[in-house]
């Protein structure tokens, strides 16, 4: 996970591009845990894209992180 940004708005917007590798694979339960931490930390909207569509990852990645957050994707 990336340094905590200063944040100039009243959401945040974050760009996924793979957890080890950019846009080569998907993201480890434990990273997804993590990111979801994260985003509940911040108390706002939150808009998250997946990028990291090489191997098709990216929308079971976004249908896991919205489960751990309890929202539809």
């Amino acid at each position: 996970m990336a340094a905590d940004p200063t944040r100039t708005a009243d959401f945040v917007y974050v760009r996924l591009h793979g957890d080890a590798e950019l846009y080569v694979g998907g993201y480890t339960d434990d990273s997804l845990d993590d990111w979801a931490r994260w985003i509940e930390a911040q108390d706002c909207d939150a808009y998250v894209y997946f990028d990291n569509d090489v191997k098709v990852r990216a929308p079971l990645d976004a249908q896991a992180l919205a489960e751990r957050l309890g929202v539809s994707p």
